[in-house]
Formats: C-alpha cells, sequence, structure tokens
C-alpha cells in the first residue's frame, strides 16, 4: 500500500518537473536565437568556444577567468548544439533548465507540492538567473550544481550515507570548479555536517560515522577538482582562475555593492520581490491573526528532529550569498546578483502564502513580468555603428581572424579571434595580462584581417595601438563616438 502511496505522489512531481522545464524552456528561448550577443561575458565565452572549436585548450591557450569545468562544459555544449552559432549558448539554456527543476525537487524535501512549484516558477521567471542562463554565463552552470548539492545536502542531513556523501562532495567541486564565487554553498553543507558532530560533542560521544563522511565529502570535492585542473596546468588554472580574481577585488566598495546588489534585484526581479513581500505580510498575518485554514503555510519539513532546520539552512545560504556578493565580491557585475536566486525562491516556497494570496499575486506578477524582461524576451537585432561593424566582419574573406575588445561582434560575424585575446576585459588591461605590445604582436598574424576597439577602458586604452597597426597595414574603415570613447575599425589593406 504504499509503494502505490509513493508512486501516486510520484506521477504529478514528474509531471510538475515537465511543465517546470518547459516554462524554463520557453522564456530562454529567445535568448538562445538572438541575433546580437546579449552580455559582454555572452561574447566572450562564445568567442572561447569557437577558438576550442579549433583545438585551443582552456588556460592553456584560451584565457580563462572562470574555473576549470567551465570552458569544458562550454566545450561539450557547443558539440551538442553541433557546433552552430548559437551552439555555445547551449550550456546556458540547460543550466537554466536544471536551476529551476533541481530547485523542485530540493524545496520536495522541505515543503509542500505548491510551495515547490511557486519556488520553481520564482526561479523559472526571475530575470536575473535567465539574464545568466539565456546569454551564456559560468555564473548559470556552477548555480546548477549549486542547487544540486543543497538537495544533496538536504538528503545527508535526513539520510546520511557514504554514497549520497560522495555524490555531494562531487556536487561541491563541480560547483567551485565551474565558478568559485559560488562559494556561500559551503555554509549550508557545513551546518549539514556539523551538525551530528556538535550534537554528538554535547552528549560527550564521538561520531565516528559522521565525521568520516565529511571527510569523504571533503576529499570528493578536491578530487574533482584536482582531476579537472590536471590536463590543463595547476599553474595556469591558479594563475587565471584564483589571482587574477584576487587581484581584482583588492578595491572593495562594500556601500556600492550593496546598491548594485538591491538596483539588480529590483530592475530585474521585481516578481520575487512581490512574492518576498507577500510572503513576509502573509507570516506576519497568520503569526498575529492565525486562520484555521492556514496553520502551517510552509508545510512540514520531512525530517523530524534533525537540525538544522530547512528554514535556517536556507536562511543561512541567503544572508551568507548577501554579505559574500557586498563585502568580499569585488568588482561586483550584475550577473553575479543571480546567486541570490535560488536561496530566496526556496524560503518563499517554504514559507509560501495561502493559495488565494498566491494566485493573485501571480496574476499581478504576469504584466510585471513581461514587461521587466522585455529586454531579453525579445532582443531585437544589431543597431547604429554595432550593425555597421558586424556588417563589415561579414564581408572579410572565409577563414580570417578579429582581434576586438567586444568579442561578441566578432562571434555574431562568425569570425573567430585569438585564444589569448577572447577575453578582452579591462582587468585584464589593468593587471597587464594584455599590453600595446602584445596586441600589436598579435595583429600582426596573417591571419588576422582586422581590429575593432570600442571602448577606451580596453583597446581604446592604448594611444600608441592605431599607429602601430597602420605601420601593418591597416586602415581605418569605420569611426564613431560614443560613451565608451572613439570606436574604430580598421581592416589590414592587404588581408586576402
Amino acid at each position: 500500500m504504499s509503494d502505490s502511496s509513493s508512486e501516486t505522489r510520484r506521477v504529478p512531481r514528474f509531471v510538475d518537473s515537465a511543465l517546470l522545464a518547459v516554462l524554463a524552456l520557453v522564456l530562454r528561448l529567445p535568448a538562445f536565437f538572438s541575433e546580437r550577443h546579449l552580455t559582454f561575458d555572452d561574447g566572450v565565452f562564445a568567442s572561447s568556444a569557437l577558438a576550442m572549436r579549433e583545438g585551443g585548450l582552456p588556460f592553456r591557450d584560451v584565457f580563462s577567468s572562470q574555473g576549470p569545468l567551465f570552458l569544458p562544459l562550454v566545450a561539450l555544449g557547443d558539440l551538442v548544439g553541433l557546433h552552430k552559432l548559437n551552439s555555445p549558448r547551449v550550456l546556458a539554456v540547460l543550466s537554466g533548465i536544471a536551476i529551476v527543476v533541481g530547485i523542485y525537487w530540493t524545496a520536495l524535501q522541505m515543503t509542500d507540492r505548491l510551495g515547490a512549484v511557486l519556488a520553481a516558477v520564482l526561479a523559472a521567471t526571475s530575470g536575473s538567473l535567465i539574464w545568466v542562463t539565456g546569454p551564456l554565463a559560468a555564473d548559470g552552470p556552477a548555480l546548477a550544481f549549486a542547487v544540486l548539492a543543497v538537495f544533496l545536502s538536504l538528503r545527508q542531513r535526513d539520510r546520511p550515507s557514504y554514497i549520497n556523501a560522495v555524490f555531494l562532495g562531487l556536487a561541491i567541486g563541480a560547483t567551485l570548479s565551474t565558478k568559485a564565487m559560488e562559494a556561500p554553498i559551503l555554509v549550508v553543507v557545513a551546518l549539514v555536517l556539523l551538525a551530528p558532530l556538535l550534537a554528538a560533542a554535547r552528549q560527550h560521544r564521538f561520531a565516528r560515522t559522521a565525521l568520516l563522511q565529511g571527510c569523504v565529502v571533503v576529499l570528493g570535492a578536491a578530487a574533482l577538482f584536482a582531476l579537472i585542473s590536471a590536463p590543463f596546468g595547476f599553474a595556469e588554472v591558479w594563475d587565471q582562475s584564483f589571482v587574477y580574481r584576487t587581484a581584482a577585488s583588492t578595491n572593495k566598495d562594500i556601500p556600492a555593492n550593496a546598491a548594485k546588489l538591491f538596483s539588480t534585484l529590483w530592475d530585474r526581479d521585481l516578481v520575487l520581490l512581490l512574492f518576498a513581500c507577500v510572503t513576509l505580510g502573509a507570516g506576519l498575518w497568520a503569526r498575529f491573526r492565525p486562520s484555521p485554514q492556514q496553520q502551517n503555510p510552509q508545510g512540514v519539513d520531512p525530517s523530524p528532529g534533525t537540525t538544522p532546520s530547512a528554514p535556517l539552512l536556507m536562511a543561512a545560504w541567503t544572508i551568507s550569498s548577501a554579505l559574500w556578493l557586498i563585502a568580499v565580491v569585488s568588482p561586483l557585475w550584475r550577473p553575479h546578483v543571480s546567486a541570490m536566486i535560488p536561496p530566496l525562491a526556496l524560503l518563499i516556497g517554504i514559507y509560501r502564502p495561502p493559495i488565494r494570496v498566491t494566485l493573485i499575486a501571480g496574476l499581478i506578477s504576469v504584466p510585471l513580468l513581461f514587461w521587466q524582461l522585455n529586454e531579453v524576451l525579445i532582443p531585437g537585432p544589431y543597431s547604429g555603428s554595432e550593425a555597421q561593424v558586424v556588417e563589415a566582419l561579414r564581408a572579410l574573406p572565409e577563414g580570417a581572424w578579429v582581434l576586438s575588445d567586444e568579442p561578441g561582434l566578432v562571434w555574431r560575424a562568425g569570425k573567430r579571434t585569438s585564444d589569448d585575446l577572447v577575453d578582452p576585459s579591462m582587468l585584464r588591461v589593468q593587471q597587464g595580462r594584455y599590453t600595446e605590445s602584445s596586441l600589436a604582436e598579435a595583429a600582426s598574424d596573417p591571419r588576422v584581417c582586422a581590429v575593432v576597439i570600442r571602448s577606451d577602458q580596453r583597446f581604446g586604452n592604448f594611444p600608441g595601438l592605431p599607429e602601430a597597426l597602420a605601420n601593418q597595414g591597416f586602415i581605418v574603415t569605420q569611426e564613431s563616438s560614443s560613451a565608451a570613447g572613439l570606436q574604430r575599425v580598421f581592416i589590414r589593406s592587404d588581408c586576402d
């Protein structure tokens, strides 16, 4: 009888998962098929995929500021997409689907079915998440692994085992090997692993099994990172993934980070903020005016007597993520704020408001959602000088290379750039990781037929570069001014 009941519950859960996956996919398809690059990272990582198609190795050849697992995942997604122009974005879209479905199954361990669906829908429609799981970004797959780590942490809390500890360690290793910035997930894992040890210590016992399982988790995470890093060289991985990021984080501006965190949520996640306010209001109302129809809005934590509780874990994840972004991450970019969405969505799912209130808030959210996500749901083509640049690059001979401080334009023109310059960010300029002389040397490669300058903080930061290019036979074919500085296109006169 219990097997039949379990099967009865399982069927609607798989139906929910399928519908949520379709919702996540549909909302990300416009970004996937966009004719232009939607973010700087979108262009950087797509250009990295093109370089890897021709044999470039991450870190050794292709510069990578992310963890050692990310670019291999990009290459895998590119292969799944059959190496088409938009194929690098396959990883982003699959990550978005994985996050949404993963949040649903994670929430089911902490709340009822309605709360789980609500948490997953909030994740599916989150602007912050769509901007990193439609356009290509490392945040998407890293958060997918982080959600998996939370799911496995809850299983380890409720039904500890060595097998689950192995998978939990691999999930943590995959998270940090994709993007180390998702480190706040370690707070959740630490709370789960330390709880039985502290409980045993209070009773003057030694929890040998819990300690060994914790060691398995740590060793699994470390082993995965080491295995992924080895083919690329530990020195290169350390330099590009950690030293580069650490050097970029020296000048922290905590008030500016806090302002950016809240302004990004306001600009991209009004729906989630609305539900957060509604949930808080409903919770306060239930606390002071209890209703017999809604005595337990958050459902039942299915691990009675087990600490830490689900609300504590999700609150810890939310708070640690916010403190990490505000006090540690520098510079803080808008894509980083996506780390706040999974824990916030899960908290709202745990403390979901009554069904009637949820439905009313949902109806209010529909027009709000499409208004706020208009830019990513209807991205539109290139316009202005960007359209002119892409048209000029498409006219270059087949196989021609292009150097640009806006690599997305090169990618959308169907061209590729040199392995090292797939990421020409201003942080690399500030750290001297490419210079005026190294750019001039890269431009001397006979495969390079064009150099495009779009920002005075990147290629435009080198005043002697135009003269060096002119000495190599490059001619200015386009020139315009913008807030980013003087923008120019140099075409090699003898490019064949």
